[in-house]
C-alpha cells in the first residue's frame, strides 16, 4: 500500500507531497516581503480551504496558474515578512 501512495504523489508531479502543501504555503506567507513561488501537483480540498484561510487571516492571496502541459500548479504569492519580536535581539 505504501508503494502504491508514493507511485500516486509522484504521478502527480510537482515537487510538494499532496499532505504537506498547506504547510508549505504557510510559510511562504510568513516569509520575506518578496515573492516566493512553488509547482505543485494536484490540489487537495484541504489545500484549497488553508489558501482561503492564508487570504482571510494574514491578506495573502495566491496567485495560482495551472500548466497543462506538465499537469502541474504553479503558484506565487507575496510574504508578510513576519518576524519574531519575542527573540532577543543582541
Amino acid at each position: 500500500r505504501g508503494a502504491s501512495m508514493l507511485l500516486e504523489e509522484v504521478r502527480r508531479g510537482g515537487c510538494i507531497d499532496t499532505s504537506a502543501q498547506s504547510l508549505v504555503f504557510l510559510f511562504m506567507c510568513l516569509g520575506a516581503e518578496d515573492v516566493a513561488r512553488v509547482r505543485v501537483g494536484t490540489l487537495s480540498q484541504y489545500t484549497i480551504e488553508s489558501l482561503r484561510l492564508f487570504k482571510l487571516i494574514l491578506g495573502v492571496e495566491f496567485k495560482v496558474k495551472p500548466d497543462a502541459e506538465t499537469k502541474t500548479v504553479l503558484l506565487s504569492c507575496l510574504g508578510v515578512g513576519y518576524r519574531n519580536m519575542a527573540k532577543a535581539s543582541t
